[in-house]
């Protein structure tokens, strides 16, 4: 999938996934510091994934943004400071 300047995102898929498939990978960015993974959980709505993160003590590190194929995805840190990442097809 094109990133457009982020670059390409390689998805991979092991069964029958009609969405994301089973992971993705891709370059590291120029502004991230280490190379890392992220785990995305999917979500109903990122909008009310988003007020759920916050009154539950995380913090959104980046988005809410629209990616391409239509999906919205966050980064995130929960109260500990674990940083996860939120996909859903809703905004």
């Amino acid at each position: 999938m094109d990133m457009g300047p982020m670059g390409v995102y390689r998805i991979f898929d092991e069964g029958e996934h009609k969405e994301m498939g089973d992971g993705g990978m891709m370059n590291k960015a120029p502004h991230v510091p280490v190379s890392c993974w992220s785990f995305y959980f999917n979500v109903d709505s990122i909008g009310a994934a988003i007020k759920r993160v916050e009154s539950g003590g995380g913090k959104v590190t980046n988005g809410p943004m629209q990616v391409p194929g239509g999906g919205w995805i966050i980064q995130g840190e929960d109260p500990q400071g674990t940083m996860f990442s939120l996909v859903s097809n809703k905004e």
